[in-house]
């Protein structure tokens, strides 16, 4: 950090991921309410759409979604401070020299790194859940409504248990329903409608409760993930024009790349979670062609202006949509706060 680019780059590398920590805790303690009525929401709509929803499974991914991200780091934070220590002994002029002092008063600013990457893990898994949701509840809506269209899915493969239900029954769970959806009457489909537009509903405002929890949060990691991926690009050009130190060449590629996995964590989520949710206005179109039943249809007709109001999207504080979309403006935006950077360090010497 010989420049004053320099020092100014990293000076912002190391307040963001402590603002990003901060507010990621802050989310936690304040959103302790809303994280209940979440889970309250979430368990009602798995006790509708549980006959379609692997739990062995998803507690294996959300396993694997835990470890992996959390030994990678684990592994670059010891690589990125066993580099900083070469290069600080490669600095002593006399013996007694402790140049390592320095790289020792960075490790608790490391450790949060640790927290930023569960900040990050909980987003993604709860984002996640969400999207696997709404695909089970477009499942359901295609198996129940529409036996003409195939459903490529592995759970579906099974044969269905059967179970005779009444029509009058006020507490049938829709799984029981959906496996008579080929001998139901147009009352017994409006009540499974009925049932799997509250479904949507509930998950609407699931993905309402989880925006506002993760708000600031998610808008502090996008512009830590903006300014971590400038800074660390930055780093990597002024090493290779200068220095040409291959091993810390190669821990600044790893970060770019560790980086850009924290971004995709935040946006493919929330992008998966969008597309599914718009598959269910395109089902419910369909089923709008294929029923003839007055009952069922005005049911369809509730559901489709349910549609129109509830949207499910999540938002940064309202500031901005978090979908693939933003990837494109964040990156050149990084290019372009790179080239200026650059011509900041060649006219600083």
């Amino acid at each position: 950090m010989k420049t004053a680019t320099s020092k100014i780059v990293t000076a912002l590398d190391v307040s963001v991921v402590v603002l990003a920590s901060v507010a990621g805790v802050f989310c936690g303690i304040v959103g302790l309410n809303t994280t209940r009525e979440l889970n309250g929401r979430l368990r009602k709509v798995d006790e509708t759409i549980n006959g379609f929803k692997d739990v062995k499974r998803e507690r294996t991914k959300a396993l694997i979604l835990l470890i992996v991200p959390m030994l990678s780091i684990t592994i670059l934070l010891g690589l990125d401070i066993g580099t900083w220590l070469r290069k600080a002994a490669s600095m002593k002029v006399h013996e007694d020299d402790e140049t390592d002092m320095n790289i020792k008063w960075y490790i608790p600013f490391y450790s949060l790194y640790l927290v930023l990457t569960v900040l990050h893990i909980s987003f993604a898994n709860t984002t996640f859940g969400l999207w696997k949701r709404f695909k089970g509840l477009n499942r359901l809506l295609r198996t129940s409504f529409l036996p003409h269209v195939r459903v490529k899915e592995p759970q579906m493969t099974k044969n269905p248990k059967i179970t005779t239900v009444k029509a009058n029954s006020t507490v049938s769970s829709s799984s029981s329903l959906a496996s008579e959806s080929y001998q139901q009457n147009g009352k017994t489909k409006s009540l499974l409608l009925k049932l799997m537009a509250e479904t949507h509903e509930s998950l609407g405002k699931c993905v309402k409760l989880v925006s506002s929890y993760y708000g600031m949060a998610i808008l502090i990691i996008l512009v830590s993930c903006f300014l971590h991926l400038l800074a660390t690009a930055y780093f990597l050009l002024i090493e290779l024009f200068s220095n040409k130190d291959s091993g810390y060449v190669w821990l600044q590629v790893m970060w770019i790349i560790f980086h850009a996995l924290r971004l995709l964590a935040v946006v493919e989520p929330c992008h998966r979670l969008t597309v599914e949710s718009t598959q269910t206005i395109h089902i419910i179109c369909e089923i709008e062609r294929t029923i003839h039943d007055s009952i069922l249809a005005e049911e369809v007709k509730k559901f489709w202006q349910q549609l129109l109001v509830y949207e499910p999207r999540f938002s940064a504080c309202g500031l901005c949509m978090v979908d693939r979309n933003i990837l494109a403006a964040m990156f050149s935006g990084i290019a372009t706060y790179l080239v200026i950077l650059i011509q900041f360090q060649k006219t600083n010497g």
